[in-house]
């Protein structure tokens, strides 16, 4: 596999998505990073599984960390986006604030700095548009109302229109 086929992929598998944040591409500006989850330096690979999609952000929160590796269930490590399941070990608040549910949340949440500002924004940014998703839904249904209602107005009205032509002919 070339490195742009294994970038495609990694890419494709994280849904253009940061897999520590969740900031999407089109958030970003730009297309994201690759981060070898454990990394070269502490032995991992290019392995697909080894690789996420990040931002340039937690790509430099995270660094080359490692757990130390003698301990068998660490603590003091992150989460694989891939592996891990997020929920267990990390809730959001109704603020868009993210807690930790245990040690490795903490942790987790501490180093990559996940309630930095501009992700609070973003994840108020998002409760918003689901938020007012409805209520656009709705006014995209009136706007078409109206448009059909306009249609048939324009059509009386040149009914109208040819209608009085006759009537000043006579």
């Amino acid at each position: 596999m070339t490195e742009q086929e294994r970038r495609a992929a990694v890419r494709q598998r994280y849904g253009e998505r940061c897999g520590y944040c969740g900031v999407h591409e089109s958030e970003a500006g730009t297309e994201l990073e690759i981060d070898h989850f454990q990394p070269r330096s502490a032995g991992g690979s290019d392995d697909l599984d080894n690789l996420v999609y990040c931002c340039p952000t937690c790509n430099r929160l995270k660094g080359d960390f490692w757990p130390a590796s003698d301990t068998p269930t660490p603590v003091r490590r992150l989460l694989h986006p891939g592996r891990d399941n997020l929920a267990l070990y990390v809730r959001e608040e109704g603020d868009c604030s993210l807690t930790s549910v245990s040690a490795t949340g903490a942790f987790h949440l501490n180093r990559l700095r996940l309630n930095r500002p501009p992700l609070l924004a973003l994840r108020r940014a998002r409760q918003e548009v689901i938020r007012l998703r409805p209520a656009i839904e709705a006014a995209r249904a009136e706007q078409a109302q109206l448009r059909e209602r306009i249609t048939a107005l324009e059509l009386d009205l040149q009914d109208i229109v040819v209608q009085l032509s006759r009537l000043m002919e006579r």
